[in-house]
């Protein structure tokens, strides 16, 4: 399995995560605040890694 190979299941768990850090905030699902922003900074983090591994293959 190469490093490329995680550029698909990333982008697919950022996108998950940003839409229930929307919903979480919005209070369509309700958590607690910490949750909220607990699922924001993995949404952050998954979406960096996504991002780095897409843009070192591009150069």
């Amino acid at each position: 399995m190469e490093l490329y190979d995680l550029v698909m299941p990333l982008g697919i768990i950022t996108y998950v995560l940003i839409i229930l850090a929307i919903l979480t905030g919005r209070r369509i699902i309700k958590l607690h605040p910490k949750w909220h922003k607990i699922i924001a900074v993995l949404a952050l983090v998954f979406a960096t890694l996504h991002a780095a591994i897409v843009i070192s293959y591009n150069i």
